[in-house]
């Protein structure tokens, strides 16, 4: 027996020998478990002290009949565990103690709203809810962080909203910032935007599970501004909801059937479009609903063709489709911009570098999808006015970087320092020439030494480009622990 204890007292770190006793060994093993002790309580009382957010004590009594438990709330010698609420009385506190000296088990609300919340019967629950329509219970039941994320959204589904917004009333604010507090799931956000009305606007937006994207369906419309920058954005939950690639097939088509413009513009962009879809937003679509379409890569070859009937829409299929052979043959005014779309097939960039078109083949030059192999065709050219463009192209060689710096040009130079594929060599030479314009490239090149971008933004005419710089604002971000 002594050695156990010794062995015991050693592994807790915390004790030796000396200090078992009897009571030390019983208060160390009797290890609490609420499932089992609510076990223990059938036939038995469970006492409960305090105030309870998420249960009424009708809620508790009902639940607990089903289990052959009764609700007590004063101690007596039937009394298997203890559950203390967030808020007690004086005389619940004396209760407490009294419990804890007879060595009782007690849980907080936490612990027992996971307990109660896992033994739900979540149809008989929801059906009761049905012919009750008891909003109060509702609004408790939505408190308990413990139901699973399906059970909670067919809850909150039931919710009435009073026919007011989300955030109009202090009721519907709290339960709007339940629903939030679950589902806006970003890396870096101020907590207090939890309860401000853009939470819900960005779930809409960056949520990935189609039954939280079904309920904002459902809830109540809000706006928020348009964007200053002069981009169309979203501005309201439906638009915002359009934009979003994880809808499910019912969401999508509740969204088609709206007809609204302003969703149908967001919608035109969403990779989620099927034939059918594009072909309706395409049939009552005006100027802008088309060049949006345009911008969408899986729409059909028959689509494609109808919207190059139209100018305005043109252009964005040359930047932003697909486009094999087949499709080009299909273009009579081709615009430069298509040598910037970044899928264009093998044998169209072929077919661009021999038409020897000097601002498509510049576009070419520049753009990052395009491989080695066609770069060093261009190049191969041997046209000045391509190497700037070139220069600045992460695909590129090492070799062809050399040959570019070799030539001392400021303009290629200052492509160059744009360049994350540019050696550590170089790069340090075109920082110490200290040339602004060569700096505001290097304030933009993500591979640019974090020293260097820290030297650069003394310089407060860079702090613009630096802002864009994805290395600079996350060293500032790691070092604000953000």
């Amino acid at each position: 027996m002594c050695n156990y204890f010794n062995i015991f007292a050693q592994t807790i770190g915390k004790y030796n020998f000396l200090d078992i006793n009897p009571n030390t060994y019983y208060n160390l093993n009797m290890i609490k478990n609420i499932d089992r002790d609510f076990k223990n309580s059938h036939g038995k009382s469970i006492l409960f002290l305090g105030k309870f957010h998420s249960l009424s004590r009708e809620d508790l009594e009902l639940f607990l009949e089903k289990f052959d438990i009764n609700y007590i709330d004063t101690l007596d010698k039937n009394i298997e565990m203890v559950v203390e609420g967030t808020i007690m009385s004086p005389l619940e506190e004396e209760i407490a103690y009294d419990a804890y000296k007879k060595k009782i088990p007690t849980y907080n609300t936490e612990q027992f709203e996971k307990l109660y919340a896992s033994k739900l019967n979540s149809d008989t629950l929801l059906m009761s809810l049905k012919l009750s329509n008891d909003q109060t219970k509702l609004s408790k039941l939505l408190h308990n962080t413990h139901l699973d994320d399906t059970l909670f959204l067919k809850l909150f589904k039931m919710y009435d909203w009073g026919e007011e917004g989300l955030f109009d009333n202090s009721e519907n604010m709290e339960i709007s910032t339940l629903f939030t507090k679950r589902f806006y799931k970003k890396e870096r956000f101020d907590p207090a935007t939890f309860h401000s009305p853009i939470s819900i606007f960005e779930i809409a937006i960056i949520s990935e599970n189609d039954g939280v994207l079904e309920t904002l369906f459902s809830m109540p419309n809000l706006s928020v501004k348009q964007s200053r920058s002069g981009q169309k954005r979203p501005i309201d939950i439906k638009e915002a909801l359009a934009t979003n690639s994880f809808l499910n097939q019912d969401t999508l088509k509740r969204l088609v059937r709206l007809n609204n413009r302003g969703v149908d513009y967001f919608l035109a962009q969403n990779p989620l479009l099927d034939a059918d879809i594009a072909n309706i937003l395409y049939e009552r679509s005006d100027t802008e609903i088309k060049q949006a379409l345009a911008t969408n890569n899986n729409i059909s070859d028959k689509l494609f063709k109808a919207l190059l009937e139209h100018e305005s829409a043109a252009q964005n299929l040359l930047l932003y489709q697909k486009i094999d052979l087949k499709r080009f043959k299909l273009i009579n005014n081709l615009h430069p911009n298509i040598g910037e779309n970044e899928t264009l097939s093998d044998e169209v960039i072929q077919t661009l570098i021999e038409d020897n078109n000097i601002e498509t083949i510049q576009n070419l030059s520049a753009n990052e999808s395009i491989s080695l192999r066609f770069l060093e065709k261009i190049y191969a050219l041997n046209n000045p006015s391509f190497f700037p463009y070139l220069s600045s192209n992460k695909n590129i060689s090492q070799e062809m970087i050399r040959e570019f710096y070799a030539k001392k040009e400021r303009e290629i130079d200052t492509s160059l320092a744009i360049n994350p594929s540019l050696s550590k060599s170089i790069l340090e030479e075109l920082y110490n020439r200290d040339d602004f314009e060569i700096n505001k490239s290097l304030a933009l090149n993500e591979s640019t030494p974090i020293e260097y971008l820290q030297q650069l933004q003394l310089d407060t005419r860079l702090l613009n480009y630096l802002k864009e710089n994805s290395t600079f604002t996350e060293n500032i971000l790691n070092n604000l622990g953000i």
